[in-house]
């Protein structure tokens, strides 16, 4: 069966990290507690997490007590969201 959507490796980690911050939506996560929940490379998830802020999907606070959290309800992300913001806008 051919799929019927591809996504990237970036794409894959933005749902899987949003999963994660929507289980508790006012914690703040670090890169270093992300990365290693996935075990995955830090930078490359600071690139995701860079897409997944300038959509307004994610929020940051800077400093040594800061971190990443989500910027909506978990209720208002869609999918289609999420995809968009590390894709772009999908073509049907």
């Amino acid at each position: 069966m051919p799929q019927v959507l591809r996504i990237s490796e970036a794409a894959s980690l933005a749902f899987h990290t949003l999963v994660l911050m929507a289980a508790q939506p006012e914690r703040l996560f670090t890169t270093n507690q992300v990365a290693s929940a996935f075990d995955i490379s830090e930078n490359h998830l600071s690139k995701v997490l860079q897409r997944l802020t300038k959509a307004g999907l994610v929020s940051t606070l800077r400093g040594p007590a800061g971190g990443y959290r989500l910027a909506r309800k978990p209720e208002a992300i869609r999918l289609l969201d999420i995809y968009e913001a590390i894709e772009g806008p999908l073509n049907p």
